[in-house]
């Protein structure tokens, strides 16, 4: 009996110690894989040139470059693509496709090496586009991806030009038909604009190149409709309409490819055209109205006459009109020269500072023509002007610093606001009209440089073709990544 209880006891100690070993292995397997220490995978961004500038391909800068395969082992459509290093010296190229999703493409030493030579070679060649090599150290730009901003330009567009073009030509029918048609043709350019973004990536030259161009394509409208003595509604709208949707679809198609200065100096240039065009007809008095002196009573003549002023478009005011649309066509065309060939990086932001200067110029020469008399002389002093703004912000402003597209929209601000503070002193001093538009012009120059100088800009980086310095730090930040309990993978740019 007692050997028997003896036993039982004994099993009963050795199955608790068998149970207890076998609970604390169980522990033990589920605990160390939960406490294991987590070993972060770092990836870092590297450039994908040689020089350390370029470090983001888009569809239209891989095509400029002429990558392709086995260099480039991309295949398809797709957004953007980035290029990282972990710390075994793996090179990864990871790119966004279109529908967001990212592949990645894994790189040897040699696939690494071969992709810089392919990306640096095509920069250097980029830079013999000119009449000379401007030198290795010449980069291209990077247009980023601005789908939105093509949206948005397009439904401004829809508000000011698509809509009241149409709404001109239903015009005949009724004041219900021009409604309809404003408000149909205002909404439809934003789905069209969605749609067009939807399938493709759209750059910012694109998104903008082709916003000047539908407002440039308007204002054609206007002078050819002009030219033509159009009359009635229809006779105006069909012209216009024709114009913006045709400036926009030719602006887009030419700024595939084109950096964002590049296509920024194509609207200057056209500009700068038009604008010169127009002064040389003005002070040529092609504008001037036809005077006309008509008795009082045709039949009795004797009681006297009047001038009668015919304001409409004569012979060589037509003329003027239509060589200031083959100007900025012109223009259109060599424009990107300016950003391609000069010695010093333009970018978009620039060109919008020299606008500016552009148009502050002209009106400040405009204010050197005393008021009353023979008002000819005044379109060919603005041209003049206008020339002037621009040659001077070129040398004093662009060549030393690069800014950015807001930094030129902050500058223009600047320019607006010294412009109306200048204008309320002529208006508290009550000066006349030739007086207020100088204190006007004088106080826009001071707010643009004032604005400018707030704004401090980047040093001019050199010849890059309109590429930002600060483009290869535009990502500046850590992203982390997590892909499970194990591993992690920081990013970092």
């Amino acid at each position: 009996m007692v050997s028997a209880m003896a036993c039982a006891v004994v099993s009963a100690r050795a199955l608790g110690a068998i149970t207890m070993c076998g609970v604390a292995i169980i522990g033990t397997a589920i605990a160390q894989p939960l406490g294991a220490q987590v070993v972060p995978v770092v990836e870092t961004g590297v450039p994908f040139d040689s020089a350390g500038r370029i470090t983001v391909l888009t569809p239209t800068l891989v095509a400029r470059l002429g990558l392709a395969a086995p260099q480039w082992p991309v295949v398809g459509p797709f957004r953007e693509a980035r290029l990282y290093r972990s710390d075994d010296n793996a090179h990864v190229l990871v790119v966004v496709r279109l529908d967001g999703a990212m592949a990645r493409f894994t790189l040897g030493a040699d696939g690494a090496a071969g992709l810089t030579r392919a990306i640096t070679s095509g920069v250097v060649a980029q830079g013999r586009g000119g009449d000379r090599l401007i030198g290795a150290g010449t980069g291209v730009v990077v247009s980023q991806p601005a789908g939105n901003t093509f949206v948005r330009n397009q439904t401004f567009l829809g508000l000011v030009a698509y809509g009241p073009a149409t709404a001109a030509m239903l015009s005949r029918s009724s004041a219900a038909a021009a409604a309809g048609g404003y408000f149909l043709a205002a909404g439809t350019s934003f789905f069209v604009a969605a749609n067009t973004v939807k399938g493709r990536v759209v750059t910012r030259a694109q998104a903008a190149r082709a916003a000047h161009g539908g407002t440039r394509g308007a204002l054609a409208g206007v002078g050819i409709a002009a030219i033509a003595n159009a009359d009635g509604g229809p006779g105006w709208g069909a012209p216009i309409l024709a114009g913006a949707i045709g400036g926009t679809i030719v602006g887009f198609q030419q700024a595939r490819g084109l950096s964002d200065g590049e296509a920024a100096s194509a609207g200057f240039f056209a500009d700068l055209g038009a604008l010169t065009v127009m002064g040389i007809g003005g002070s040529s008095g092609a504008f001037e109205g036809k005077e006309t002196v008509v008795p009082y009573d045709a039949n009795n003549p004797q009681y006297g006459t009047y001038t009668n002023t015919d304001n409409s478009l004569r012979a060589p005011g037509k003329a003027a009109v239509g060589a200031a649309i083959g100007a900025s066509i012109v223009g259109y065309a060599l424009g990107p020269r300016y950003a391609r060939r000069a010695a010093y990086n333009v970018t978009a932001g620039d060109v919008s500072v020299a606008f500016a200067s552009a148009l502050l110029g002209g009106a400040a020469a405009s204010s050197l023509i005393g008021d009353g008399g023979d008002d000819t002389p005044r379109y060919g002093v603005a041209a003049a002007g206008v020339l002037a703004g621009a040659f001077l912000a070129d040398r004093g402003l662009v060549r030393r610093a690069d800014r950015t597209s807001a930094d030129g929209t902050l500058a223009q601000l600047g320019a607006l606001a010294g412009a109306l503070m200048g204008g309320g002193i002529a208006t508290m001093t009550e000066t006349n009209s030739q007086g207020a538009l100088a204190l006007a012009s004088a106080g826009g120059l001071l707010g643009l440089l004032a604005a400018d100088g707030m704004i401090k800009p980047a040093r001019d980086a050199g010849p890059l073709r309109g590429i930002m310095q600060s483009s290869a730090r535009a990502m500046d930040g850590r992203v982390f990544v997590s892909l499970g309990p194990v591993t992690s993978v920081r990013v970092t740019f």
